[in-house]
């Protein structure tokens, strides 16, 4: 792909593309991903905050200090919020590219998306280490779990990582000759490639870590309704499935159309991947949540029994110094006994 800018051409009035209907570019009100990226961004940044949250207040409450996955659940939480901050921030150019003009692809939407390209191979391995690494905290008695964890960890940590050396080769200008410009972002259309074969990496990654446990979970000693339970909280890596699936998608249409709408599909593309690396830190963040659900309605339950303790021991003074209120019947009397701890 090659934009050759006629001299005396204005930047701002000149599309990336011409359009191919041949209707003249709309710079003003285009269609636009903007509300779309917008929305989801935010509700996914939010979502996983709140369950990460959730997440280190009952590893902090249940064992008293946090183990190695929630320090890579966080890591992996800042790294989405980075990337979902960078794709909010490139949202006026997540139109059409007959709707973009030459000026917008500046030096600073370059580097976010040299930033953006460079931290994504990261931010998905801190989330799914941070899943096996639960694994092997809950499943450490299991010899064969242990195994098969560390070495996924291992393989993905060099799948992941190598995309970083990939976008700082083509991403960021090592020449004299080269700059922040559109010729750099066109030179880096060849790592587009990489990342494309890592779409599938993710996919298949997906389904080894949502089949590993169960093998486990099934010859597990409890009763069958736990067992579904626990297998319903396993399966919302089904979700990051679904996630990783469309990330594949939209790496195939970026790199085979490139040409013909880039900074559309590229927009679709960048979202996708927020959704996937928040998705990602939500599924290692579910367990968790469901252990900090029960304990809050532990929590829920224990504030009510003393509330109703409190209230049985108001009747059982009202009664022992004699007061004219009406009696209760032996059945409440029985009930703020057993309240209050007094056994016959």
């Amino acid at each position: 792909m090659s934009v050759e800018i006629p001299p005396g051409t204005d930047p701002s009035q000149t599309p990336l593309f011409v359009n191919p209907d041949g209707s003249p570019p709309n710079f003003d009100n285009p269609p636009s991903l903007k509300v779309v990226t917008y929305a989801v961004t935010i509700i996914l940044i939010v979502t996983s905050f709140l369950l990460v949250l959730s997440r280190l207040r009952i590893h902090l409450k249940v064992h008293g200090k946090f183990a190695y996955d929630d320090y890579f659940c966080f890591i992996a939480w800042v790294l989405a919020t980075v990337y979902g901050a960078l794709i909010i921030k490139s949202t006026p150019t997540a139109r059409h590219a007959w709707d973009v003009p030459l000026s917008a692809i500046d030096a600073s939407w370059i580097k976010r998306s040299a930033v953006l390209a460079t931290i994504y191979g990261p931010a998905m391995w801190f989330a799914k280490a941070a899943i096996l690494m639960m694994y092997i905290r809950v499943f450490h008695v299991v010899r064969w779990m242990r195994w098969c964890c560390y070495i996924g960890i291992i393989f993905l940590f060099c799948a992941y990582w190598s995309l970083v050396p990939v976008s700082i080769v083509y991403n960021f200008p090592h020449r004299p000759n080269e700059h922040w410009d559109l010729a750099l972002s066109l030179s880096s259309i060849p790592s587009q490639l990489p990342f494309m074969i890592m779409g599938l990496v993710s996919i298949v990654s997906d389904l080894y870590i949502l089949i590993l446990p169960f093998p486990v979970l099934l010859r597990l000693h409890i009763s069958w309704k736990k067992k579904v339970g626990l297998g319903l909280v396993f399966i919302t890596a089904a979700i990051g499935i679904a996630c990783s699936c469309l990330v594949f998608y939209y790496r195939i249409v970026v790199w085979n159309n490139l040409s013909k709408d880039a900074t559309w599909n590229v927009a679709a593309s960048s979202l996708t991947v927020a959704i996937e690396i928040n998705v990602a830190v939500i599924v290692s963040c579910a367990p968790a949540a469901a252990a900090s659900y029960k304990l809050m309605a532990q929590e829920s339950r224990f504030c009510s029994s003393i509330v109703s303790a409190v209230k049985s021991s108001r009747n059982l003074i009202h009664l022992a110094s004699g007061s004219k209120e009406e009696k209760p019947n032996s059945d409440v009397k029985l009930t703020s006994l057993k309240a209050v701890g007094v056994r016959s």
